[in-house]
């Protein structure tokens, strides 16, 4: 049976009704301001979001290849933003867009704006190398230099490298090849390992320690040989343990010259080792100082991987005849000889390693860099006649995985 009286609703208060009144009044007219700021282009999320979104979609245009609209939509937000996390890297990328645009006028201008307006910015320091190698390709040398020795001088560590190249590129068309590649070793020790910075300092200076071991030139390294009755360039090679090629190369002179008594000789001694990077097909050439050049190669395909281990350089070949399996010798300079025109064979040390391996030439160039082989490593022409003329007879190598650079100067020592 229902209640005979039903419960009373409490009232609400005359207070709760005007306060109520007054809430909903407050947030009708917030709501009013903020839609209004919001379409007029003046709201929160338009001021925080306008500036990334542009930046996100000139990044977007990159990857699809589209510079030049690239280029349009970073301009305004490049010229007209104070905020350093938005114009840096805006004015960043537009300088490196319009350097390769052949603006390089405007290139520098966004960079000195970087190195003007935002000294405090953790980027000044890559501003000021590129700015500086702007200046430097435009033939302002001396404008140049003054900059990367700023660099060199005042920046962290980590950003000295690009300057120690300049400076180095300058000491090497001065003709200062041992300044020079004492500068790109300081630049390679300093980038990070396998950064630009760092790939561009280790070709360099691969190349100018090449220019030093084979130039008549003599060099704070090299020594001078006094021929001595009964000499030829074998028996000279044998006693001092280095090849014949790098004293024909370091003195003008061919395989069969007949060598004078007294004659002077100018060689350089090195005890090099090879360790091969199968992961990234690369060959490095070591010295006691450690990285002595690097060059890229070609190594086993998929089923025909090269084996890691350790092994040593054997009796070199030139003009190699080839026994392809199954196919008999084929002739050097032969198209069908994949040898090339050196043959370095490695010889195993451990136990259970393959015994026909080896580093040669490679007659077709586009190979290189790729696993493309049948476990040897093959190298374009040139280098491969270089690596020849370099190394001796038990040259130890060892083919590893990865290159640790913290362990690099421990490898291929096993049997040296």
């Amino acid at each position: 049976m229902p209640p005979l009286i039903r419960q009373q609703k409490k009232q609400p208060s005359i207070f709760k009704i005007v306060f109520g009144i007054f809430a909903v009044g407050a947030l009708a007219y917030g709501g009013y301001w903020g839609v209004t700021r919001i379409f007029s282009g003046g709201g929160v999320e338009a001021v925080q979001t306008t500036a990334p979104t542009t930046l996100d979609t000139a990044r977007a245009l990159l990857e699809e290849g589209k510079s030049n609209e690239a280029r349009d939509a970073l301009r305004p937000l490049a010229a007209g933003s104070t905020d350093a996390q938005i114009a840096v890297p805006a004015l960043m990328m537009l300088a490196d867009l319009d350097a390769r645009a052949g603006d390089r006028a405007s290139a520098i201008e966004s960079l000195k704006r970087i190195t003007a307006e935002f000294a405090a910015s953790p980027e000044r320091p890559r501003a000021l190398a590129q700015y500086a190698r702007l200046l430097e390709d435009d033939g302002k040398t001396q404008e140049a230099l003054a900059v990367y020795n700023d660099i060199r001088a005042n920046a962290p560590a980590e950003f000295r490298a690009p300057a120690l190249s300049g400076i180095a590129r300058q000491a090497e068309k001065d003709g200062k090849i041992s300044e020079a590649r004492d500068l790109y070793a300081e630049a390679a020790k300093s980038a990070t390992w396998d950064s630009p910075a760092w790939n561009e300092a280790i070709d360099a200076m691969g190349r100018a320690n090449i220019a030093l071991v084979f130039s008549p030139n003599e060099t704070p390294e090299s020594k001078v040989y006094t021929v001595e009755k009964g000499d030829n360039l074998t028996s000279i090679g044998i006693k001092l343990n280095t090849t014949q090629g790098l004293l024909t190369r370091a003195n003008g002179i061919e395989a069969d010259t007949k060598l004078s008594l007294g004659q002077r000789l100018k060689w350089t001694p090195k005890d090099f080792r090879i360790v091969i990077e199968r992961s990234k097909c690369r060959i490095f050439l070591l010295d006691s100082n450690g990285i002595f050049k690097r060059y890229s190669c070609g190594l086993g395909k998929p089923g025909h991987e090269t084996t890691l281990g350790v092994f040593k350089i054997g009796n070199k070949e030139k003009d190699p005849v080839w026994h392809k399996p199954g196919e008999g010798p084929i002739p050097p300079g032969d198209p069908r000889n994949l040898l090339g025109s050196r043959w370095m064979p490695m010889v195993p040390v451990q136990e259970g390693l393959p015994k026909d391996l080896g580093i040669h030439g490679a007659p077709d160039p586009t190979t290189v860099g790729s696993f493309s082989s049948n476990g040897c490593a093959r190298m374009k022409m040139e280098e491969v006649e270089e690596l020849y003329d370099l190394v001796v007879r038990s040259t130890p190598v060892q083919v590893v995985e990865v290159v640790d650079p913290a362990t690099l100067d421990t490898l291929a020592l096993a049997q040296a």
